[in-house]
């Protein structure tokens, strides 16, 4: 068998979610010669390589397996060494390569002129965002002027977006000495500035533009991201000075607001941090604003990591490899419902740890194989009885599922997906009841006029309306598509566990209701953001982990507690009372028109509740 024409070249660590999509479309390519693809399997930390037995006839694959977690550039030089072909194609491993990437890469090498000089192809990559605040007000934006910038570079300044698609013959690879092992970032573009000092002339091609899959879909990782690249430049211009433009010395206002962030950066999570409160702003800020928002962050973390530098980062997994996931059920009452979910959660396509959180039920929640039952000795509501079943969790997010819910078998699937695109997010899937109706699951923070709002009778005859659900603090835009909310709704609800454990969980004061909004509100500070999905979507019954009889009193202590810790108890009080007032006067007159009802007997009642009496 003679030689491969090309040898594709894929590095890959933790990419179990995505070579499916790459491979695919590599199985799609049509190829005259011979071509091989040479995945360089850098540890197998998620069962990449059983993903890659699948394709063992779809593709011309042979697999190089490496201990790994040395570094990219050691990937790549594996790779590189154990290619056959004469032309040697880089692919990263979330690009999605149009049907006649291959060829196109291998018609300009075959087009060169007898005695030429040998090319460089570059492929540019697009990349593919969710719809979200970061994407509209900076991702989408900057991929299309980084492109454009791209295509209009001059001939000596192409090798800068040497990067995840590029070919060169093996020849003019080995001739520069490959990669540049000791470097643990910029070993693509280092690369190709040898190379094209070499004599190697660089072409980007627009025809052979790639799409991407794992760009930084918000500011945090952006942010973290421009850290290590500024960081990369000390090792960069060590070997090559003068290869990086000085960073500006403009005292213009925007420069001081950039250099007065940087100041403040001093690490790689300093300028997530950084990022995750621009991000918990961004869904309030005005597009053009977001944008300025979020280039301050990034330029601030790059300039940071210039002035700092850092050895001893490692380049980000992509957010895909998240996979492991916890299901916390908590329980009180009949088990029948927990049992039903329990069955579904058993048919889900997308495995997870199933943990029953007891909270001292008076009927116990069985044992059952497979299942983690936490047992708490005494009932202590819903925040309480959630953080008890979560301090078992294993996984990397916890989804906290009411037991009278029903979700389909791909609903865990689903969420996994949605949180790859979305990892800084408590997510929440659309609900609606067994009758299909839609229930309100994206909101804004309280405020005593949403409380005041919902607490008057005489409104209730709005409620079908979009006018009374603003009043009432629901976040009409969610219904419509999916958007960050300022908080989502507990009873079907994905958070990223380490999070949740960094701000200590549900307060447990809180014994049913306003536990998730305190907990989503010190998450955001945190720069956590919390979005209404539009899918999937599950049916929520209602009622199934708590008795109902009291809990218009929780709702009313809740609220309570929540403006103790956020706001005035006071005004809320007074809010409530004059609406309770409000409330007299028109069941007074209802009663005087016939109506079975006793004013005075319901307005004690709410007073009673208003004043915290027990």
């Amino acid at each position: 068998m003679s030689d491969p024409a090309v040898s594709v070249v894929i590095p890959t660590r933790g990419g179990a979610g995505r070579l499916p999509v790459l491979l695919d479309a590599l199985a799609a390519q049509v190829v005259d010669e011979p071509w091989e693809v040479v995945v360089v399997l850098d540890g197998d930390v998620d069962g990449s390589g059983a993903v890659l037995e699948t394709y063992a006839d779809r593709v011309p694959l042979r697999v190089v397996r490496r201990t790994g977690g040395d570094g990219v550039a050691a990937a790549l030089s594996t790779g590189y060494d154990e290619a056959r072909g004469e032309i040697v194609l880089r692919c990263d491993d979330d690009l999605t390569p149009p049907p006649g990437l291959v060829a196109g890469h291998l018609a300009h090498h075959r087009g060169r002129a007898v005695g030429a000089r040998p090319v460089g192809v570059i492929s540019m990559t697009r990349d593919v965002f969710p719809d979200t605040p970061y994407a509209a007000a900076y991702g989408r934006p900057a991929n299309e002027r980084l492109l454009a910038e791209a295509y209009a570079r001059p001939a000596g300044e192409r090798w800068r977006h040497w990067a995840a698609c590029n070919s060169v013959t093996k020849a003019a690879y080995t001739a520069v000495g490959g990669f540049d092992t000791a470097m643990r970032y910029r070993e693509d573009s280092e690369l190709g500035l040898r190379l094209a000092r070499s004599g190697v002339e660089i072409v980007i091609d627009p025809a052979l533009e790639v799409e991407h899959r794992g760009p930084a879909t918000d500011t945090a990782t952006r942010a973290a991201r421009a850290f290590t690249s500024g960081a990369s430049t000390l090792a960069f211009d060590t070997r090559h000075p003068g290869s990086h433009p000085i960073g500006s010395t403009a005292r213009d206002p925007w420069s001081r607001a950039v250099g007065s962030a940087a100041a403040r950066i001093d690490s790689r999570a300093a300028a997530g941090a950084l990022g995750r409160r621009v991000d918990a702003a961004l869904p309030r800020l005005p597009e053009r604003l977001g944008a300025k928002a979020v280039a301050w962050a990034v330029e601030a973390a790059a300039a940071a990591g210039r002035r700092v530098g850092d050895a001893d980062w490692v380049r980000d997994v992509p957010v895909s490899a998240l996979d492991s996931v916890s299901v916390v059920v908590p329980h009180y009452g009949d088990p029948a419902t927990a049992l039903a979910l329990l069955d579904q959660l058993a048919a889900q396509t997308h495995p997870v740890q199933v943990i029953v959180a007891d909270d001292a039920s008076p009927d116990p929640f069985p044992d059952r194989p497979g299942v983690d039952v936490v047992r708490r000795t005494a009932n202590g509501g819903f925040g309480a009885n959630v953080n008890s079943g979560i301090a078992a969790a294993t996984g990397d997010a916890v989804l906290v599922l009411n037991s009278d819910l029903s979700i389909e078998p791909t609903f865990v699937a689903d969420m996994v997906s949605a949180a790859r695109a979305r990892p800084h997010a408590v997510l929440a899937p659309r609900m609606v009841d067994e009758h299909g109706t839609e229930a309100w699951v994206g909101r804004d923070f309280p405020r005593v006029r949403h409380q005041f709002a919902a607490w008057l009778t005489p409104l209730a005859r709005f409620r079908g309306t979009s006018a009374w659900h603003r009043a009432v603090g629901h976040d009409v835009h969610a219904q419509v598509s999916e958007r960050p909310v300022d908080w989502v709704v507990g009873a079907a609800m994905w958070i990223p566990l380490a999070e949740f454990r960094a701000v200590g969980g549900f307060d447990e004061r809180f014994f049913m209701n306003s536990e998730e909004v305190d907990l989503q509100r010190r998450l955001g500070e945190r720069g956590v953001s919390a979005i209404a999905l539009r899918s999937p979507t599950v049916v929520h019954a209602g009622g199934g982990s708590s008795p109902s009889a009291s809990r218009r009193r929780w709702l009313v202590e809740g609220q309570l507690l929540y403006a103790d810790k956020w706001g005035s108890r006071r005004a809320l009080q007074v809010a409530l009372t004059a609406a309770t007032g409000a409330n007299l006067a028109v069941n007074t007159f209802r009663r005087a028109a016939g109506r079975d009802i006793r004013p005075l007997d319901v307005a004690r009642s709410e007073l009673s509740m208003i004043r915290g009496d027990r």
